[in-house]
């Protein structure tokens, strides 16, 4: 729904509330994680702040909607990758691949370092439920590997990469892709070697 729609016509609780964690996610791609602020988003979708301090109840309740927005977006790439490695469609490469990629596009990394950072770990759970999601999955399926560690590597590889992969792989001489595949590698690592307590 565009911002002009929204001040045209009366909309829907559930609509408004759409409409401002998309213009959350918007600002966050755009311009990072400090642009989202009750102010920014109300000017996006053409509402006063009261108005969406009303919706979310608070800038923690918005940033809060705004991981619950990004975890389900991200969980479904994951997820999809898991799911076509499993018929034998995709290899473990891609399986990371996505991974890496979804925290990069959709701004799950940043928003995770903004959240981290501004102690507002509240905000964190709709990610953390997305992860023991994913493990449950892996595990239901019977996938003998150790899933929690592969995902605990993974998913931090992931979010140091989307904060400041560029900078860290150019500083080391690296292509940013680099880490992949130390990714890679450390999952075949852990894949390989049994479980410690």
């Amino acid at each position: 729904m565009s911002i002009n729609a929204l001040t045209r016509k009366r909309v829907s609780p559930e609509e408004s509330r759409a409409a401002a964690v998309a213009a959350a996610r918007d600002l966050l791609m755009r311009e990072g994680a400090a642009a989202v602020t009750l102010q920014a988003v109300a000017a996006r979708v053409g509402r006063t702040h009261a108005n969406v301090l009303h919706h979310f109840g608070s800038a923690a309740g918005l940033q809060r909607a705004l991981a619950e927005d990004i975890a389900r977006t991200v969980s479904s790439s994951i997820e999809s990758a898991i799911e076509q490695r499993r018929r034998g469609e995709a290899s473990e490469r891609d399986v990371i691949d996505a991974m890496f990629d979804a925290f990069r596009r959709d701004g799950a990394g940043e928003l995770i370092g903004w959240v981290a950072l501004t102690r507002q770990r509240e905000a964190l759970e709709p990610v953390i439920a997305t992860i023991e999601r994913i493990i449950r999955t892996m595990r239901a399926a019977g996938d003998p590997r150790p899933v929690d560690r592969m995902t605990l590597s993974l998913t931090l590889l992931a979010i140091g990469d989307s904060l400041a992969g560029e900078e860290i792989a150019r500083a080391c001489g690296l292509d940013r892709e680099a880490v992949r595949e130390v990714a890679a590698a450390q999952i075949e690592g852990l894949a390989g070697s049994p479980l410690r307590d």
